[in-house]
């Protein structure tokens, strides 16, 4: 404080001013004030500026820091106590402003005060206090859903997650338990002694005498399975997804381990996909997940020598010369290699159609990641707080995690445990509630309808997680509400909701009345329509489940579409063409295909394995070469991004866990042997492949 303030105090007891602030002084205090009431002369004590307590130093009066006379220095209150009485101060300043007028040198003074202070508060303040409220504020702040999406989903703002949050919870870790859906269907009827026996039965074919083995093997190695199943192998935590079986090795080896990201790493990965918000926006986004809860996590390949062999033979067999036979002599080598695994289970369905068999090669993969899961991972998952927990989708093992978890709501759904495959459902899209990778907001309304959740998918469609963007609110996700408000009995609301779902999809709504009402409305047809490709492939994402879906209300769709089309309909229109044609940045790709379909819903058109579905692809889709069924167009940073100062790899793939000079072995060997029946061009094709690889480790992708 200057002193100027100084001798504007004068001789005026600081209790009395203090008392008109209405602020405490300690009797320590008071005492010390009649003190130097006492030791100084009355006529010397000037007028009184309660603004001089603001704290401020005036930089100009820095020659008159020595008070002369017998005047003490004031103690500055505590800046604390200083912001609890501001608004008390304000009071005084407005009043003493209305009552009498203060001189100019004093109005001079108190700017001055009041400029520093703002100044230094500016100084001490986080940087991050400002800037959230300037960078997230103005799209809390938009309630039109966006057309197109942006880097990083920025719309989906951290106070919509935080909303978000009850919807996306598994409720408890039990409802991922199948066993739990059965016992809730047949309630006591179903003894515990019949799902254990269930539980130790064999799925594949295997000897009595080296099932024996297995269950000697397992009693050697501590935590292995337990009473419920449930224990992992060196540590007291239970498996949250799946139970240990009878004929799995036991062993005490992890395919995968996981770790949590640091702030730095979810900076550098929201960074690599960013274009057109500034990084220190980006930094407030972090903290801000971070102080919500929210924590990033990556699984990590085992890398050694027997792992890095087992991938190289794997991708060798499917992505080389695809050749099952290899496949399956590779999972008997290594019974917990999870790409092994996923692949085997495909392959027995399609080509035996054994669902049995292929259902245990599924959850057996899912145990090799149950069982590696960080401990705040599995904190968070088994207190069903599941929705703070984040997998980037640009990791090779996390991706694997998640056709894993599609695999599994398939397999469920095909046992009608529609209860259990909702839980999960909510699950893989709580992994990555924007991104939304597996394109879980194309199927979830089927398993709430099957599960009878009407009340949890009306308000899943009022949630930012459909309302932030329009492609969220998929054909599947409106047509679906409209049942469930019928389901309800909310005749009128079905209504409404129906009028709604006809004007943002016309053209489903259109099949829905032909192809499942089977009635028409005279003047109407398909060539009406003008139909995006992204428009068809949606469409027949509801349309294969419709027939099923609508069996108990068709009299009641028929009428009200009838009644829509006539209404409303006007022959080639040009209201019933979709604009959904904004760019898809899911942060890595500018192909054209993204402009056409959305990365997430050729994933699930692929996986999904409905012919139909596929079928309305277009053609560029095919033509290119990251559609393994083993990872379905995976994310990929710009190379010449990669060549720039500074810059970090983030998204990595199966190639890089490959151990290259057996890989041209064995394209060599492979060569050799069926060099008979290949060209020149294709035998130097296939060499090349090789090559491409040992080129790209060495500019240091691996």
């Amino acid at each position: 404080m200057s002193s100027r303030a100084l001798r504007k105090l004068g001789g005026k007891s600081l209790e009395d001013e203090l008392k008109k602030l209405d602020i405490d002084v300690s009797p320590e205090e008071e005492h010390e004030e009649v003190e130097e009431e006492e030791s100084q002369p009355a006529a010397s004590q000037p007028k009184f500026n309660a603004f001089a307590f603001l704290g401020g130093e005036d930089e100009n009066d820095e020659e008159e820091e020595h008070v002369e006379g017998d005047l003490k220095p004031v103690e500055t209150p505590k800046p604390v106590e200083t912001k609890k009485k501001s608004k008390k101060k304000r009071k005084a300043k407005n009043k003493s402003r209305s009552t009498t007028p203060a001189p100019e040198d004093d109005d001079d003074d108190i700017d001055k005060i009041l400029a520093e202070v703002k100044r230094e508060e500016k100084q001490t303040k986080p940087k991050t206090t400002l800037e959230t409220y300037d960078f997230e504020d103005e799209y809390d702040s938009t309630l039109e859903p966006s057309e197109i999406y942006d880097s990083n989903f920025k719309n989906f703002t951290t106070e919509r997650l935080k909303m978000s949050l009850p919807l996306l919870s598994i409720k408890s870790f039990k409802n991922l338990d199948q066993d739990q859906e059965y016992k809730n269907l047949f309630g006591n009827s179903l003894s515990t002694e019949l799902i254990e026996d269930a539980n130790s039965t064999t799925s594949l074919a295997i000897s009595p005498e080296l099932l024996q083995q297995f269950k000697k093997i397992g009693k050697m190695i501590r935590n292995w399975g337990g009473k419920d199943r449930r224990n992992i192998p060196g540590t007291s935590r239970k498996l949250l997804l799946s139970k240990i079986r009878d004929d799995w090795l036991p062993t005490q080896l992890k395919s995968v381990n996981m770790e949590e990201l640091t702030e730095d790493e979810v900076f550098d990965l929201l960074r690599y996909k960013e274009d057109d918000v500034d990084e220190s926006d980006l930094r407030v986004k972090v903290t801000k997940e971070r102080n919500l809860g929210v924590r990033y996590f990556r699984f990590n390949k085992v890398n050694d020598t027997k792992s890095r062999v087992a991938n190289t033979r794997f991708y060798a067999s499917t992505v080389l010369t695809p050749d099952p036979e290899s496949l399956m002599q590779l999972l008997q080598q290594n019974p917990y290699h999870q790409e092994t695994l996923l692949q085997v289970a495909m392959v027995l369905l399609r080509q035996g159609d054994n669902k049995a068999t292929s259902n245990a090669l599924i959850e057996r993969a899912l145990f090799t990641f149950d069982r590696s899961f960080h401990k705040k991972f599995h904190e968070l998952v088994s207190s069903a707080e599941n929705g703070l927990v984040r997998l980037p989708y640009e990791f090779f093992s996390n991706r694997q995690f998640y056709l894993n978890l599609f695999r599994y709501i398939v397999s469920l759904g095909e046992r009608s445990l529609f209860e259990t495959a909702l839980t999960y459902c909510k699950f893989l899209l709580s992994l990555a509630p924007a991104e939304d990778p597996m394109g879980v907001r194309y199927f979830i309304d089927f398993y709430c309808i099957m599960s009878e959740e009407f009340e949890y998918l009306i308000q899943l469609s009022k949630s930012p997680l459909v309302t932030c963007y329009t492609r969220w609110c998929t054909p599947g996700i409106t047509f679906s509400t409209v049942l469930a408000y019928l389901e309800l009995n909310r005749v009128d609301d079905a209504e409404k909701e129906l009028q709604k779902a006809f004007e943002a999809y016309p053209y489903v709504a259109y099949k829905l009345l032909t192809d499942v009402a089977l009635s028409s409305v005279p003047g109407v047809k398909e060539s009406n329509f003008e139909v995006t490709y992204e428009d068809a492939v949606s469409s027949e994402t509801y349309m294969v489940r419709a027939k099923l879906l609508w069996q108990k209300h068709l009299d009641f769709l028929s009428a009200t579409l009838e009644k829509l089309f006539k209404s409303k309909h006007k022959p080639a229109s040009a209201s019933y063409t979709s604009s959904f044609l904004g760019l898809l940045s899911f942060g890595t790709s500018k192909d054209e295909t993204s402009k056409e379909v959305p990365f997430n819903l050729i994933r699930f058109a692929i996986l999904s394995g409905e012919n139909k579905i596929m079928a309305k692809l277009p053609k560029s889709v095919w033509n290119r070469d990251d559609l393994f069924e083993f990872d379905v167009l995976p994310p990929k940073e710009d190379m010449q991004e990669l060549n720039l100062p500074n810059s970090k790899r983030i998204c990595d793939s199966l190639i890089d866990y490959v151990d290259q000079n057996l890989l041209g072995a064995m394209v060599q060997e492979n060569t050799r042997d069926i060099g008979l029946n290949l060209s020149p061009e294709e035998a130097a094709l296939l060499e090349g492949v090789w090559h491409r690889n040992g080129e790209a480790e060495e500019r240091g992708l691996d």
